[in-house]
């Protein structure tokens, strides 16, 4: 097996012979597959704006399979598998055999591609799977940063299916409990405030005029 290195300063994307690579590019994904008949393979990267790239070309396909690196001094490295005549069985379509979700349960099944799932507090899920097809590629999209409403983790094999998790946060009930008990004791604490601010406004008032009336009065008997 020969290996080709290439350099690059930025990634958008990458094509081989004019089409795109498998799974569709994506920066979190580190490696591909193509599979060609031909003798060579032209390999196309695609800079991010203002960047510079180094290395596309033609490569030449001797052997049966033959590795791609792709290095850029941002994102790493990218690994392209190219497979020379190599027959894929269409009519075999890659599926998950099975789905865990740590601390969750969702009674998976390999024909069922929506679920729904309540989680507390996390900030990403630990999924693990299995594949019909142990040389197939997954990309995971969506897990983590989850917000208040629905998220959406799509789990995606070789471009052929795609499983969805639908992901709603928990509402802390004892925590809004505890928000209105606060703000009850604050509206408390606010009248008691309020009472003691009056009282000793009228003392100063009850103070002031005995001491400009009353004592007076008093002085002159």
């Amino acid at each position: 097996m020969f290996i080709c290195i290439f350099k690059v300063y930025a990634i958008e994307n990458i094509e081989i012979n004019g089409e795109y690579l498998i799974p569709n590019f994506q920066k979190d994904i580190r490696v591909y597959n193509y599979y060609t008949n031909k003798d060579t393979a032209t390999i196309k990267v695609f800079p991010s704006k203002n960047e510079i790239i180094v290395g596309s070309g033609l490569v030449e396909l001797d052997t049966d399979l033959k590795e791609i690196i792709i290095s850029s001094n941002i994102d790493g490295e990218y690994k392209i598998n190219i497979f020379k005549n190599y027959k894929k069985n269409k009519d075999t379509k890659t599926y998950l055999k099975n789905l865990t979700i740590k601390n969750y349960n969702i009674n998976f099944d390999k024909d069922i591609h929506d679920y729904n799932i309540n989680i507390n507090d996390e900030e990403e899920l630990d999924i693990n799977y299995e594949l019909s097809n142990d040389n197939a590629y997954v990309s995971i999209s969506g897990n983590g940063n989850f917000n208040k409403s629905e998220n959406i983790i799509t789990i995606n094999i070789n471009n052929e299916s795609e499983y969805k998790i639908h992901v709603y946060k928990t509402i802390n009930v004892s925590l809004i409990n505890d928000i209105k008990e606060y703000k009850e004791m604050s509206n408390i604490k606010k009248e008691i405030v309020i009472i003691l601010i009056v009282t000793i406004s009228c003392i100063l008032v009850f103070g002031f005029y005995y001491f400009m009336f009353v004592d007076t009065t008093i002085l002159k008997i």
